[in-house]
């Protein structure tokens, strides 16, 4: 990589590529050119040189930046039979105004899923600029109070803002609903017609085909193999009663145990994955009582975590749904969480492992030899490249 430092150093000394504050670079100008051949030149020389094969992906910002839509042109796209006339997207959170973020996520779904309701439900202190933004693509707008108690990892915070524009969905008359979140974007076009297809395609086995309409499939990462009910629950998709359900449990107001350090980084690495997805992690919280609402026992066990995610959930890789995460990614710079180079307890369950269970090819019985793990404290992430 030293070809790439030194070209990096190189822009440091005569200003190419730098921006001054306030003041943004034309697309297309020198400076935009020169830093997108730094970048290539960098993923080049490790696949050349190095021990790793790079690739890079990149996503526009602003929706105008996207091609035209299906509607606009037809020729190229793959419009679905299915058209989501009965569809929300409700994307809860405080506003991301960095590089206007949340408005153009709106107008891309606007684009995108032109049939599809939208709605933000966020919080009254939220500047009137940013809500009259958000107001002028049509958006149906819910504002609430924080709750006192913002809860471990700020899951009152996410039931509050969730449920709130869970209400106003159903209150639209739709049948399905996407909850993202106001600094995650999902670019793939067709994504709420192939999630209705999923849903349709794979129904809830055993009892929860009589107590849930359809599965709750949780998109993105964040579905860990290892611990238990850990569904992601940044962006999930489901039938609208499922989803009135799923995100309307009681606000988590007694504390952590004594035993457990106060900070959420320290939470995460210290306490042991049994401990921490029963009482701290908000994933499991959302999807147990989920499951306690549906009438299942729970076991905490990686066992029975399978049997759930076999029964009662679903999972969309990230890439499928090309999902962008502004406060992951932005940092990260991974589509995939994982390494090539070794396994981890935090491995995450993707599609093709659920379909595995869904199908009986993958039993929860063979979790059984993975419970140990409930012992363990999570390992920290690691890409597996510098």
């Amino acid at each position: 990589m030293d070809g790439w430092l030194a070209a990096v150093a190189q822009i440091s000394r005569t200003g190419c590529g730098r921006e001054l504050p306030g003041q943004q670079m034309p697309k297309g100008s020198l400076f935009d050119r020169m830093r997108r051949r730094v970048m290539r030149y960098a993923l080049v020389s490790e696949t050349h040189k190095g021990a790793h094969f790079m690739t890079s992906r990149a996503r526009p910002k602003a929706s105008a930046a996207l091609g035209l839509c299906a509607d606009a042109s037809p020729r190229y796209s793959l419009q679905p039979a299915l058209r989501a006339e009965k569809a929300a997207i409700v994307i809860q959170g405080p506003i991301w105004s960095a590089d206007d973020f949340t408005v153009e996520t709106v107008r891309i779904y606007r684009r995108h899923m032109p049939d599809c309701k939208i709605v933000l439900s966020t919080w009254k202190d939220t500047p009137k600029h940013d809500l009259d933004l958000i107001a002028e693509e049509g958006v149906e707008i819910v504002l609430s109070d924080k709750p006192t108690i913002p809860g471990p990892y700020n899951v009152n915070m996410q039931i509050v803002s969730a449920s709130g524009g869970m209400r106003r969905a159903a209150e639209l008359g739709v049948e399905w609903v996407i909850k993202s979140r106001t600094d995650q974007r999902l670019y793939q076009p067709t994504i709420m017609s192939s999630l209705i297809s999923l849903a349709q395609l794979f129904p809830p086995l055993g009892t929860a085909a009589t107590t849930q309409k359809y599965r709750v499939f949780g998109m993105a990462g964040g579905t860990f193999k290892f611990a238990p009910y850990h569904l992601s629950d940044q962006t999930v998709f489901g039938h609208v009663d499922d989803m009135l359900s799923y995100w309307s449990p009681p606000l988590r107001e007694t504390p952590l145990p004594e035993s457990f350090p106060t900070d959420p980084l320290r939470l995460f690495s210290e306490v042991p994955i049994g401990k921490f997805c029963r009482y701290a992690a908000a994933e499991p919280y959302f999807a147990s009582q989920f499951l306690l609402r549906q009438g299942r026992s729970l076991k905490w066990t990686v066992a029975d975590s399978w049997a759930a995610l076999r029964d009662h959930f679903g999972v969309v890789d990230q890439v499928s749904s090309d999902i962008y995460w502004v406060k992951g990614q932005h940092y990260t710079m991974r589509d995939v969480v994982g390494s090539y180079a070794a396994l981890s307890n935090t491995g995450e369950l993707g599609f093709l492992e659920w379909a595995q269970l869904v199908a009986g090819a993958l039993s929860p019985e063979a979790a059984i030899a993975y419970e140990r793990v409930l012992d363990e404290c999570m390992m920290s992430f690691d890409p597996g490249y510098p």
